[in-house]
């Protein structure tokens, strides 16, 4: 066994008697119960918009609504927004290129002529309706279809009669045209958008009664051609588009019984074939296609309310049953949301409307094996670097040299493969790796007597290149990447075994450290997130030599450079893990407390009241182990260590439900490891340890398992990079509309065939979905992006529930003018500038007499320093009463 400080495996020897643990079940297909909405409501829209959030739209529940409200698939929780200028329901509502939703028609009792043709605009940005342009025709029951034009095709419905005149909606005029005559008039028909742009409209009744009939809308010529009816006379069924172009019809009522029976149409051959039937009869139900292929289908009405669900495999045309919901219903909607998983919301069931909603995941993790490091480690550091290869550095394996590691070696995620590159120039372990705005990693202190050193690892170069020492030797300490470019190193232990209250700066411009207001509590193996205000929340520790852990948190501010202290943990802990959430909350979980006993307790930090909340039991107590936010929102805990040994086993997190379920096991016991996101979305366990003596080269993949092809995938091309807080990302690739409208067809459609872009910092983990100006199949142009942590981030484009391969941008600070004030010339002939900023920021100044020269020629002034809260000064030695001199201040 190793003696050296920190070893987790001395918990091991604690004899104790567990606390019985209920295991949850393992995350796959299972419907969970989740927030209602704010209001009952049925014959309603849900849309999923491009920040990720839903929209609900109106409905009946009694009367008909006008109200709206909003789902944050992060917290799980509903919030009013807005209301429409018209209560309605059997309307439509279309997410457009420009980011707004767009509601049309509808029936409302209280209005002139029960039936709408209004519509209106619902802006996310602000959350208000604003009237558009209204179609010629009143309309109910009608389907509305968005062109690859980025028209919107509105067709069919009732207006106590069967309008046949389609029309466009023009999001650039508000305008609508006429988009010719349909061959029948029809309601409670479905559309279907194909991969050609044309529509298919099929089924659905009219005054000769339901109808088999189907047509084709092509909007080159904008004309209705006839084609071969489906094999079943069907209303209220639902239409799908398969992954092979295919397109499925499910279900619905033929004027006499419900149907169970289903067929597919080939658009290639115009012709519909027979597949195998639904295990039960319904209609007016939902279907979604999955990630996976498979369609979901889901409630409904057959003599009763439905709460079973089937899923069809289009690669053997077979249904099967699976979970069922835990609320029988119809006239309900069913949403994909950007994780996969798929949404019910709301419609009636036997207590008349519903505002239960319920959350539906498919989604299986799996671990595959992957290439092995060149050397074994536990306590190392692993960075991504903005190449998308994955830095490894230092750590400790009981070998030569007192077991502490110089190497480094680089993993290469396309090939699978681990190659050495160049080793530091120290020994290193229990150390911290940084990566900066620049593209080079920091990093930062070690046990022994260089704890104190720090190099710097330029990717471009392969090499290590010695920078300023800490004021204070440390280990097992925290390194956090400032918004201002800053890194705030915080805590530790000296090799003496001193626990540490100290912080200090580096300043990555001039290589300079800074000291800062010490924190109240001396802490080592605690944790710090920078949260999305810009301050920094560091979380328990251990004190009085790791005996027990801490339950006080504290605050550090970049503006004033001090510490506050704020809520504790309901329990004291160390060794744990801290995950920032994307609704900015914090989740710590595991790690040990009091006599070094592993908890399987977790708890959120909320930093709007800066309070702990516990929130449920992981199904492990763990100790060592990692937590890694995943694409789809979930955190990953696995792996770590408790009172009987080394763990395999996995468990996820969701933050919309609060809950912990099972996922599959490590390949390999392993505690004390990396883990780490990649840009294809895995993410890479590597090293660790599985006992006293027992040090792994191993490495392993995490999948979420949501099962798509590569080929479904969205494709960045193109992107940009800098991106300058204030500026807009401008993206261009393939796919961005997916591979289906993966939704129902009809009116009460929800599809989400249009890209969703993520930003997620590569150092803090904050994510955000953007809003959009402008997109299409290959295009995407967001809303300014603002509040955002400089430094490097992966962008990720998500369709239909699916994640293309992220890229990686770097986000640069608003280019601002600085207007130099108060300049006095010093002793000796040197000038002294001041100028005013952002507090807390970083600055450098070059300077020189000829403004033609390039920027490289210029002269380094060395750094700027900040004297108050946001102003700064700098020193120019060679500014005598000389030529006129030009400076350019910048900032990482």
């Amino acid at each position: 066994m190793k003696t050296h400080p920190g070893n987790y495996l001395a918990l091991a020897l604690v004899v104790l008697v567990l606390n019985l643990l209920v295991i949850q079940p393992a995350r796959a297909a299972a419907w969970v119960t989740n927030s209602p909405m704010t209001t009952t409501r049925e014959k309603h829209t849900v849309t999923v918009l491009s920040n990720g959030k839903l929209l609900a739209v109106g409905g009946v529940n009694g009367t008909y609504l006008s109200s709206a409200e909003l789902y944050d698939p992060v917290t799980g929780k509903w919030t009013p927004t807005g209301s429409l200028n018209t209560a309605r329901a059997y309307h439509t509502a279309t997410l457009l290129p420009n980011g707004k939703v767009l509601v049309v028609g509808g029936m409302n009792p209280v209005s002139p002529g029960i039936y709408l043709s209004s519509a209106e605009l619902y802006d996310p940005a602000t959350g208000i309706w604003t009237p558009t342009g209204s179609m010629t025709a009143l309309r109910g029951w009608h389907t509305a279809t968005l062109l690859p034009n980025g028209k919107v095709l509105v067709a069919g419905g009732y207006n106590f009669g069967f309008p046949t005149g389609a029309e466009l909606y023009n999001p650039a005029t508000g305008t609508w045209a006429a988009a010719g005559v349909l061959n029948a008039a029809r309601r409670n028909h479905t559309a279907t958008l194909l991969p050609g742009g044309q529509v298919l409209v099929a089924g659905g009744n009219n005054s000769d009664g339901v109808i088999s009939s189907v047509e084709l809308f092509d909007p080159v010529s904008g004309t209705w051609a006839a084609t071969n009816s489906m094999t079943t006379a069907r209303q209220v069924h639902t239409a799908t588009l398969l992954p092979n172009g295919t397109v499925l019809v499910a279900g619905g009522y033929n004027g006499s019984s419900v149907l169970s029976s289903a067929e597919v149409f080939n658009p290639i051959t115009g012709t519909w074939t027979a597949t195998n039937s639904l295990t039960t009869t319904r209609q007016s139900h939902t279907a979604t296609l999955l990630p996976n292929g498979k369609v979901l289908v889901a409630g409904g009405y057959s003599g009763g309310y439905l709460s079973s669900a089937d899923l069809f495999d289009p690669a053997t045309g077979n249904w099967t049953a699976t979970s069922t919901l835990n609320t029988a219903r119809y006239l309900h909607t069913m949403a994909l949301l950007p994780n996969g998983k798929v949404l019910v919301t709301g419609g009636e069931g036997s207590s008349l409307y519903l505002s239960s909603t319920e959350l539906y995941d498919s989604a299986n993790g799996t671990w595959t094996n992957t290439g092995a490091m060149t050397a074994q480690r536990e306590y190392f550091t692993a960075t991504l670097l903005p190449g998308g290869q994955v830095l490894v550095t230092g750590g400790f394996n009981n070998g030569s040299g007192g077991g502490l590691l110089y190497g480094t070696e680089i993993y290469n995620p396309v090939a699978e493969t681990w190659m050495a590159t160049n080793s530091m120039n120290t020994a290193r372990y229990a150390h911290t790796a940084t990566l900066l705005p620049n593209g080079q990693v920091l990093v930062a202190g070690s046990v022994g007597s260089s704890g104190d050193s720090v190099e710097l690892y330029d990717p471009s170069v392969g090499t290590w290149t010695a920078t300023n020492s800490m004021h204070n030797a440390r280990y097992f300490h925290t390194a956090t990447l400032l918004t201002n470019g800053q890194v705030l190193i915080a805590g530790g232990c000296t090799s003496t075994g001193i626990y540490l209250s100290s912080a200090e700066l580096y300043n990555s411009i001039n290589g300079t450290w800074t000291t800062v207001g010490p924190m109240a509590n001396a802490r080592r193996q605690h944790t710090a997130n920078l949260l999305p205000s810009g301050k920094v929340l560091v979380v328990g520790g251990a004190t009085n030599n790791g005996v027990s852990g801490i339950s006080s948190a504290e605050l550090y501010d970049p503006a004033t450079q001090t510490w506050k202290v704020t809520g504790s943990l309901n329990i004291g802990r160390y060794l744990h893990t801290a995950t920032l959430l994307p609704n900015g909350q914090v989740l710590v979980a595991g790690g040990t407390g009091s006599n070094r006993v592993p908890t399987n307790s977790a708890e959120l930090y909320d930093p709007s009241n800066e309070s702990w909340t516990a929130t449920g039991l992981l199904n492990n107590a763990r100790v060592g182990h990692t937590a890694t936010l995943l694409s789809d929102g979930m955190v990953l805990v696995a792996g770590g260590s408790d009172i009987n040994g080394v763990l395999t086993n996995a468990e996820l997190y969701d933050p919309a439900t609060k809950k912990w379920t099972t996922t599959s096991s490590l390949k390999t016991a392993r505690a004390a490891y990396t883990a780490t996101i990649l840009p294809s979305g895995r993410v890479l366990i590597a090293g660790g340890t599985g006992g006293p003596n027992n040090y792994f080269s191993s490495a392993e993949l995490y999948d979420v398992g949501l099962g798509y092809s590569n080929s479904w995938q969205p494709q960045i091309t193109t992107f940009t990079s800098p991106l300058n807080l204030g500026g807009s990302l401008v993206i261009t690739g393939s796919q961005f509309r997916g591979v289906s409208e993966s939704s129902s067809g009809n009116n009460q459609d929800s599809a989400s065939d249009y890209p969703l872009v993520q930003l997620r910092s590569m150092e803090n983990g904050q994510v955000t979905f953007l809003l959009t100006t402008n997109w299409s199949a290959n295009m995407l142009v967001s809303v300014p992006v603002t509040n955002f942590p400089v430094g490097w981030a992966l962008v990720t484009v998500f369709a239909n529930g699916i994640p293309g391969a992220s890229s990686i941008l770097r986000i640069a600070p608003t280019p601002t003018v600085i207007v130099l004030t108060n300049v006095a010339k010093l002793a000796g002939g040197s000038f002294r500038f001041a100028f005013s900023n952002t507090p807390g920021a970083v600055f450098s100044v070059l300077a020189t007499t000829n403004l033609s020269l390039p920027i490289t020629n210029w002269t380094a002034l060395g750094g700027v320093m900040e004297i108050t809260p946001g102003q700064f000064q700098f020193t120019d030695p060679q500014a005598t009463n000389g030529p006129k001199r030009f400076y350019r201040a910048f900032s990482p």
